[in-house]
């Protein structure tokens, strides 16, 4: 399809005279055939044998490989189907969100999760796919939570396992996409088969239509006039594009000249990639999980003793049996439970307990032990809690009440010249205790969003890296520059762990941790971007689009942005063009005047610096005049500067002089 089109009906008309509206009799006989390799009567008795994917004649290579024509799932690793024989190692891998010891308990739970998205698609209980699918088989799984219900259930489902392509082609046609990946499925599914040009299309040529007609991706297509008046907020389609991407690599950079909406665009991947997940429950032991995680181990020992109130004193077995305790064990690296219980109780008593005899006491103070070894919170303790932990305690009490949000997955850092190691990934901070400046080993931001993600697993988590160009990259990442590699990443086939310089930790980076950076191609620093940067990122390029711009005083916006780009790239090259959002929001004169005046004029002017000629060739000119001297002016200074290279910008008034020399520049 060389053109995408808004009338999609027209458009069907033509496809349908070269393609029938049922699939041809090979595909069809191709996906009986995987229905008898694979009855689904049989399912929960699948060995892991029979699953996994690199297994001759396995139900992941069927879904992946053999029948990549009823819709594909290709692409990204060996990990979307939880579990895979990894041929290097020589041994069964798994997912680490699963949280099992061995393959056969991970295989367990996954099949049982594939159990239970077929038998609720057969009972047509379709409201139940999403919490199953997401709660048992992950929300990094589409193509495993999705490609089986239409082989199975080709009548009840679309091929289409990639949500972020549902989403597209539902905001074509003018519907607020909803829900995760199963609703989304059957949101279009619905709408395609309300459409009468639809009747008697099966949905194997359906999804064939649509990535024919409406490929995402595609920043032309718009959606259909019937949406105008609606209250659909039209879903970029760079944003669709990103997320596609992701599904195949978990590094990207989003680059342009200034102005494209880079910022803008994150933001919104940001919100469309994670929003999903927030709408999927919790189980309790996972809202727990994100309650503790970012706790210290002090927070939490006292937070166990305030919720056992109105018990006061406590052994250290007592604690380390504590079922809050236990569970935030189970996010750190700690062997010893005991031993790290009786360090943070001496290190967090006050320095006028006499009982204990540890010296190097730390604030915040919140115990004590009495003669007969028994530890207990303070009253300043207990004030500690009610002060810095109130949330949490709240949310403990509560947990259904928390409410999740983007931020809880998403972390947003500017790199500049002087960002360092020690802020994004750990270091050696100065700290106050009793009146002494102590160093201590701090968290940096990328450090602090990998332990997020690597103790929850079951969601995705992403880090923003604005101007990721304006900073020494090798020295900020280090040793984490190979870490981040897709196949580097923790539990995958060629997994990297290294110790960190100033905590000593054992460290890689999860694999559902995701990093986007933004580059601005305008700024020369691009030029020092580090090659092994490069080769880790993917690179989608943000262009201006005029066609977003209208019209005021009947001067048109996107002829005026065009002229100016052809100008610009004609004389410095297509990376500093002017991106649309400097006209973007302009509804009147006064904003065009303050826009032109403003924003655009000053950009050229730091672009052509000291160069008169080639700014007049741009803005035109009324807008370039040259400065006017004196005779004795230029007689004293004729010698010294080059007179007939000074220009003045002319200023008009937000009136019709204003409008009549942009028309001009526009139409020139």
């Amino acid at each position: 399809m060389n053109s995408p089109t808004q009338n999609w009906r027209a458009e069907l008309t033509s496809w349908l005279s070269r393609n029938p509206k049922q699939a041809s009799s090979d595909l069809q006989q191709l996906r009986q055939a995987f229905v008898q390799r694979f009855p689904r009567e049989q399912l929960p008795s699948l060995t892991l044998e029979e699953y996994a994917v690199g297994k001759p004649d396995s139900f992941c290579y069927w879904v992946e490989f053999k029948t990549h024509r009823l819709g594909s799932v290709a692409g990204g690793s060996s990990s979307k189907w939880g579990i895979w024989w990894s041929k290097g190692d020589q041994q069964w891998k798994w997912n680490k969100a699963f949280q099992c010891s061995d393959p056969n308990e991970a295989f367990t739970r996954i099949r049982a999760g594939l159990v239970s998205l077929i038998e609720v698609a057969a009972s047509e209980q379709f409201d139940q796919l999403e919490p199953i699918g997401s709660s048992q088989l992950g929300p990094n799984r589409n193509g495993l939570r999705a490609k089986p219900l239409y082989l199975y259930f080709p009548d009840k489902f679309l091929p289409i396992s990639n949500p972020y392509h549902l989403a597209h082609f539902l905001n074509f046609f003018g519907q607020q996409p909803a829900g995760g990946l199963h609703t989304k499925n059957q949101q279009l599914l619905d709408f395609l088969k309300n459409q009468p040009e639809f009747e008697g299309m099966d949905t194997l040529q359906m999804m064939a239509f649509l990535y024919s007609a409406i490929p995402p991706g595609d920043r032309s297509l718009k959606p259909q006039p019937e949406a105008e008046n609606s209250d659909l907020v039209q879903l970029p389609e760079e944003i669709v594009q990103l997320a596609t991407l992701a599904e195949e690599t978990r590094n990207l950079i989003l680059y342009g000249p200034p102005g494209t909406g880079k910022t803008y665009a994150v933001n919104k991947f940001a919100s469309f990639f994670l929003g999903e997940q927030l709408s999927t429950p919790l189980a309790p032991e996972q809202q727990r999980r994100e309650i503790l995680q970012p706790l210290r181990w002090h927070d939490v020992i006292a937070l166990a003793m305030y919720l056992k109130r109105p018990q006061k004193y406590f052994k250290v077995p007592e604690l380390a049996d504590n079922s809050l305790i236990q569970e935030y064990w189970t996010l750190t690296k700690t062997q010893k439970l005991n031993n790290q219980i009786w360090a943070m109780l001496q290190i967090h008593t006050h320095p006028n307990v006499e009982t204990v005899k540890y010296k190097n006491r730390q604030p915040p103070y919140l115990f004590e032990k009495n003669q007969q070894g028994e530890w207990c919170l303070t009253e300043e303790g207990e004030g500690y809690i009610e002060v810095n932990l109130a949330d949490e305690l709240d949310d403990l009490r509560q947990p259904d009440a928390r409410k999740r949000v983007i931020s809880d997955y998403l972390r947003f850092v500017t790199f500049h010249q002087s960002f360092a190691y020690e802020e994004f990934v750990e270091g050696l901070k100065p700290v106050i205790v009793d009146g002494q400046i102590q160093y201590q080993v701090v968290d940096g931001v990328f450090k602090g969003i990998c332990r997020q993600a690597q103790n929850d697993p079951e969601h995705r988590y992403l880090i923003i890296i604005d101007e990721i160009n304006r900073a020494n990259i090798a020295k900020v990442f280090g040793e984490l520059i190979t870490l981040i590699e897709d196949d580097k990443r923790l539990g995958e086939d060629s997994e990297i762990t290294v110790r960190l310089p100033y905590s000593q930790e054992e460290f890689s980076v999860p694999e559902n941790l995701y990093i986007l950076g933004t580059m601005n191609t305008a700024d020369r620093s691009i030029s020092l971007l580090d090659i092994a940067l490069r080769r880790r990122f993917t690179f989608v390029e943000l262009l201006p689009d005029p066609s977003l711009l209208g019209t005021v005083e009947g001067i048109s916006l996107s002829a005026l942005l065009a002229r100016l780009n052809q100008c610009i790239t004609a004389l410095l090259g297509r990376d500093y063009q002017i991106g649309h959002s400097y006209f973007i929001n302009v509804k009147n004169v006064t904003e065009l005047h303050f826009a032109w005046y403003r924003r655009v004029v000053p950009l050229l002017q730091e672009y052509f610096y000291n160069d008169a000629e080639r700014l007049r060739a741009v803005l035109g000119d009324r807008f370039v005049q040259p400065t006017e001297f004196d005779d004795n002016t230029q007689k004293a200074l004729r010698d010294l500067c080059d007179l007939d290279n000074r220009f003045t910008i002319q200023i008009f008034e937000p009136e019709q002089e204003f409008l009549q020399a942009l028309q001009q520049l526009a139409t020139t």
